[in-house]
């Protein structure tokens, strides 16, 4: 065969059938061809598959890498040449892939970050289903921009879970408050019938009436069976308040739990403590606002990607099928390449945690 034959049967892909009876391997005859002054006229994008990686160092090094079109190669050998145009020079590479194939992320800070349209993206990574509710679903409700409140009535018993808990310094507000509200009154033993309220009585010299004051009112509020009276009375505007402040506690408490189980997971793919914003203004005057979270290793997980989907051809094998990184990552946690992020939900907020909201808390309600 002449030159024109083999430059036309290389670029019809007969290449099994009219080169190779001629040569050992693809390798052989590119070798040949650029010996005899004809390989620019060869379409590389026909090299087979199965022929394609021991070419690639040659065709590198006579300076034709970049004659193989992501676009325009074959399928099946597409994923063969990004991985070793990303091993060969890694930061050109992944810049290529941001700007055409996984176009949420931006090279930024000497690093790449993912843009996101809305924190919730990132529950995607989380697996789903479950007892009651998947990790996925809580990961979104803590992603979200509305306030999450997952428990609406945390206590039943706002002296037992909010005032026993009071630090001394909590207690001397609640105490002022008190007086300042129901100092000084005259109360009726027929509507108090506690017995403190009795000794109160006794002491202050009156007969079926007492009040609260400076010198008995941190008694009161260690008796549990006389503060639980006021509450119910005079202190019920107390008690819708003790309720606020564990409510918010309490699901404060739970909520930042999960937050720190949620971070901690999202760590394997990003680096959480690492955020850029802008502002930009459209043409209508609109803002915008945009967010990019930093990832820990951009290079690492389209390395995985390819290497994974190196040789086939379905569309779910290309990052540009994805064409977004929680794409590109969730698709290796579908072929159990990566696993599905977790949480571990309890069913209760931690009771040491709930109390210190408690106390930091209070001074603001009461």
């Amino acid at each position: 065969m002449n030159k024109e034959e083999l430059v036309d049967s290389f670029n019809n892909g007969d290449i099994e059938d009219n080169i190779l009876p001629y040569f050992n391997d693809v390798l052989t005859f590119l070798k040949y061809a650029n010996r005899n002054g004809f390989i620019t006229d060869l379409n590389l994008n026909e090299i087979p598959y199965d022929e394609l990686e021991p070419c690639l160092p040659y065709i590198d090094e006579i300076g034709l890498i970049g004659n193989l079109d992501y676009e325009n190669i074959a399928d099946d050998i597409k994923n063969t040449v990004l991985l070793y145009q990303l091993e060969k020079d890694t930061d050109k590479t992944l810049k290529i892939i941001c700007n055409s194939l996984v176009t949420d992320v931006y090279p930024m800070n000497g690093g790449y970050y993912l843009y996101l349209k809305d924190r919730e993206e990132l529950a995607d990574l989380f697996e789903s289903g479950g007892r009651d509710s998947g990790s996925k679903d809580y990961a979104k409700s803590m992603l979200g921009e509305n306030h999450w409140e997952p428990y609406w009535d945390t206590t039943d018993d706002v002296y037992r879970d909010v005032i026993e808990d009071l630090n001394d310094k909590n207690k001397s507000i609640l105490a002022e408050y008190i007086i300042k509200h129901i100092g000084g009154q005259d109360f009726s033993l027929d509507d108090y019938d506690d017995e403190l309220f009795s000794n109160f009585s006794e002491e202050q010299g009156t007969e079926d009436t007492f009040q609260i004051t400076t010198n008995n009112v941190m008694t009161l509020i260690g008796d549990r069976g006389a503060m639980k009276e006021m509450l119910k009375g005079d202190l019920s505007d107390l008690k819708s308040e003790l309720y606020s402040i564990h409510n918010n506690a309490y699901n404060t408490a739970y909520t930042d739990e999960i937050s720190k189980d949620m971070w901690s997971e999202l760590s394997t793919y990003f680096d959480v403590n690492s955020w850029e914003s802008e502002t930009k203004q459209t043409a209508s005057g609109r803002q915008i606002y945009n967010e990019y979270l930093k990832i820990d290793s951009f290079y690492q997980i389209i390395y995985d990607f390819l290497v994974a989907n190196e040789g086939n051809s379905y569309s779910e094998s290309f990052l540009d099928y994805w064409g977004t990184l929680i794409g590109t990552i969730t698709s290796l946690m579908d072929d159990d390449e990566y696993s599905w992020l977790s949480l571990s939900v309890s069913d209760y907020a931690d009771w040491t945690l709930t109390k210190k909201y408690i106390n930091e808390l209070f001074p603001d309600y009461i």
